[in-house]
């Protein structure tokens, strides 16, 4: 006789274990071991050994036996909780009653989706045209199932549901296979689009009848299923009470009403909290409740914070930007959530921050304006439309096809050009249905739309997010759908957006002379390829120039239109990238070169042989910089050169002898006031102090700050002061001017204005302070962190900007 299995001993030992634990009074108190006792199961396996010890564990001393039950009743262990109920002396008797009617009404909720589930897979099946198995027995077991516990019935359903989407793929495979030979019968893509879309969701029997009918073809926003429409006589209020009280008659509009599944129901339930409760807890319970609807649950506990001063609880939404084509439109997929309680009306107030939120709450109305604003409403006619739609994908672009609209285009289409490069990716199919995306959502554009915007722009994203931002603006004559389509005339009957379109592009070019490259290259380029020489487009600025000094700074421009990216190639071989706009604008190049031209030499005539003596301090760190100092005329014999060595100075080689800060300054002030005579010096320095700091170094620093401030001024008569004060081991240098100040777009993190390509000063002048910051920082001592510092407007009478130089003092 053979020895007994070590598995059939585990299990005598568990039966003898579960023997034990359904005698022993402190069981009550663990809801796993509970939930383990109920099991209708004749025998355990090792794994029921690991549960229990798990169980026993993790919470020594178990819990009141009140919560047990109630963290059953969550659980959905039905029979654990009755178990409890039936066994348990330690429970007040009102707690039992109450307890134990609330298990049945549980239950009577789980049979009932059981039979609701039963009936969806049906209507899956049915739309699909594959084969359903409706046995009534089956039902029934399964209704019994969900009354003992509903984990182990939602595990079937869930293999019922996974057995029927196998057999609808198989089904899918074989229907998509016909798309192919109808796209070669000439399909337009829109019933293409539209017929994947209905493959995707299932419905195969209205997407054969779709294929059948009608040749396919379609992008991928029009394939969406879209919400219901809303009709104006609709109270929502009535129609959440339909949903939050199934009892209640309802009309029978309301059957296409009903929501889509168990998320939809709980959403509606969890608005319908807000509107008399203003907790926390129901803020967070909506928030929750929306991330799960959009199919992206929190991983953790949902906090909503209280905003001061409002009656607003803001947290956070996920799920809205998922999906490969949507997830390319926000970096994080998160944005904030304002949720209000009854007493919130009118919009929540988000101080400074530009990024695009979503404000909801049962009062809370959108403002009305056609301006579109960084907080989006989300009404209760929204979250019925919203609750119908069946697919985690369409629910998210539905919910962003209402969300976008309010927004400004940014929130989709990034700030700037590089950021929408970026959002669009380099693949041009990718960055096609991207766009298409965008413009769908929101702009509501159609495809003839998006075509011209392809056209115009040759996807140039700097060029394209000026189309979007143009075409935000609402306008009386135009159809967002068709916008610029080819049958109504074009993008190029648009005065305003040609003109707007011209801007960007010369603004791109960093200055006249720069510009003038620009136009020089589009007049020489070959009209079919844009191809040109460096030469070419130097010959061509010489004969609308006649200027001796034109080909030397056209040439140099064009090498700066390379790294800006409005030129391609290298070497003599360069091409203009020809979109629709810049085609369009080739026939005016030569003006627009001649008249350039003619502004240039104006500009020098008034500046004279060269530049004033005080832009040479500029140079001071480049080798060439004494002659530029002592040559009569030397800027413009060695211009190109100065330019070059500028470009690659090294900020830590640089020498020379150590500074003497009021020395320097004084032989500053007398070219400073010739070139900027609007600007007069208020200089506070003590005589004798030295710093660190090679005096080339400064010079060069105190001319790049001291020349921001008289820009800044723009003419106008001002005040830079200049105050030097010793704080050992540092020597702080400190400008203030009674200009403007920073920049807007620098006003809420000044420190951007140190980057290298920052700029608001033209051709070659986008380095300044970056410029002043190496230098400095290559200065530093083991006791001091030379920089360049951004100060508060503190001072009452200069109220312009304000930076001060950390260097460091010379030892004697």
């Amino acid at each position: 006789m053979s020895a007994p299995s070590h598995d059939s001993q585990v299990r005598n030992h568990l039966d003898g274990a579960r023997h034990l634990l359904g005698t022993w009074p402190g069981r009550f108190r663990y809801p796993e071991v509970l939930a383990l006792l109920a099991r209708r199961q004749p025998s355990y396996g090792p794994e029921d050994a690991v549960e229990l010890a798990r169980a026993v564990l993790a919470r020594l001393g178990g819990r009141p036996v009140r919560v047990v039950c109630e963290e059953l009743l969550e659980r959905g262990e039905f029979d654990a909780a009755e178990y409890l109920l039936a066994g348990s002396a330690d429970l007040r008797p009102h707690d039992a009653e109450r307890l134990a009617r609330q298990l049945e009404s549980l239950r009577v909720k789980a049979a009932e989706l059981v039979g609701q589930r039963l009936d969806a897979l049906a209507r899956r099946a049915q739309g699909a045209g594959v084969a359903w198995r409706d046995d009534p027995v089956e039902a029934e077991v399964l209704v019994e199932q969900a009354r003992s516990g509903r984990p182990r019935v939602v595990a079937r359903l869930d293999a019922m549901a996974d057995d029927l989407e196998r057999r609808i793929a198989d089904a899918s495979r074989e229907l998509a296979a016909r798309l192919p030979a109808a796209a070669e019968q000439g399909a337009e893509d829109q019933a293409v689009a539209r017929i994947r879309a209905l493959i995707d969701a299932g419905e195969l029997v209205a997407a054969t009848a779709l294929l059948n009918r009608e040749p396919p073809g379609a992008p991928i926003p029009e394939g969406m299923t879209a919400p219901p429409v809303w009709k104006a006589d609709w109270d929502p209020r009535q129609f959440l009470d339909f949903h939050l009280n199934p009892g209640r008659l309802r009309p029978p509009a309301f059957v296409d009403w009903r929501a889509a599944d168990r998320d939809g129901r709980e959403l509606l339930e969890a608005y319908g909290r807000l509107e008399h409760d203003v907790s926390a807890e129901a803020a967070a319970g909506f928030a929750r409740a929306l991330c799960r609807f959009l199919g992206a649950p929190p991983a953790g506990p949902m906090t909503a914070t209280p905003v001061e001063g409002s009656p607003f609880h803001l947290a956070f939404l996920d799920g809205l930007f998922t999906g490969p084509a949507l997830s390319r439109l926000h970096p994080t997929g998160r944005v904030d959530l304002y949720v209000g309680g009854p007493g919130a009306v009118g919009l929540p107030d988000t101080g400074e921050d530009e990024r695009a939120c979503v404000a909801v709450g049962p009062r809370v109305e959108p403002s009305g304006y056609t301006d579109r604003r960084p907080v989006a409403v989300l009404t209760l006619r929204d979250l019925l439309r919203l609750v119908v739609l069946t697919e985690v994908p369409d629910r998210a672009a539905a919910l962003l096809g209402i969300l976008a609209p309010q927004w400004p285009v940014a929130a989709l289409a990034g700030h700037n050009g590089p950021e929408l490069g970026r959002i669009l990716g380099v693949e041009a199919d990718v960055a096609w249905r991207t766009l298409r995306w965008i413009s769908r959502l929101s702009l509501g554009c159609g495809p003839a739309a998006v075509q011209a915007m392809e056209h115009c722009t040759g996807m140039d994203p700097h060029l394209l997010l000026v189309m979007l931002r143009y075409t935000e603006r609402p306008a009386d004559d135009a159809n967002p759908v068709r916008r610029w389509a080819a049958a109504e005339g074009g993008w190029q009957q648009d005065e305003a957006l040609t003109h707007a379109l011209r801007e960007e592009l010369t603004a791109r070019c960093g200055g006249p002379a720069g510009e003038a490259a620009w136009w020089a290259a589009l007049a020489a380029s070959d009209a079919v390829g844009g191809h040109v020489g460096r030469e070419e487009a130097a010959d061509m600025a010489e004969a609308c120039g006649a200027e001796p000094w034109v080909r030397e700074r056209i040439v140099a421009a064009v090498d700066d239109l390379v790294r800006r990216g409005l030129l391609t190639g290298a070497g003599d071989e360069l091409r203009v990238p020809l979109s629709g706009i810049v085609r369009a604008l080739r026939a005016e190049a030569e003006q627009q070169l001649t008249v350039l031209l003619g502004r240039l030499a104006l500009e020098r005539e008034e500046r004279g042989d060269g530049p004033k003596p005080w832009h040479l301090n500029r140079y001071a760190t480049v080798p060439l910089y004494p002659r530029l100092r002592e040559t009569p005329g030397g800027y413009e014999e060695f211009a190109e050169e100065a330019r070059r060595q500028l470009a690659e100075e090294d900020f830590e080689g640089a020498g020379g002898p150590e500074a003497e800060p009021a020395a320097l300054i004084a032989s500053l002030q007398p070219e400073f006031e010739e070139a900027h005579p609007y600007a007069r010096l208020d200089v506070r320095c003590p005589p004798g102090l030295r710093v660190a700091v090679p005096e080339p170094v400064l010079r060069a620093v105190l001319y790049e700050v001291m020349d921001n401030a008289a820009e800044a001024l723009a003419g106008q008569d001002g005040v830079l002061q200049i105050l030097v004060e010793r704080d050992s081991p540092e020597v702080l240098l400190v400008l203030r001017d009674s200009g403007p100040g920073l920049p807007e777009k620098a006003a809420s993190r000044p420190a951007r204005i140190f980057g290298p390509t920052w700029t608001t000063r033209g051709e070659g002048r986008g380095r300044g302070l970056h410029r002043v910051r190496r230098f400095l920082q290559s200065c530093a001592t083991d006791d001091v962190s030379a920089d360049i510092e951004v100060l508060g407007s503190d001072n009452r009478a200069l109220t312009g900007a304000a930076f001060r130089l950390v260097l460091p003092e010379r030892e004697d």
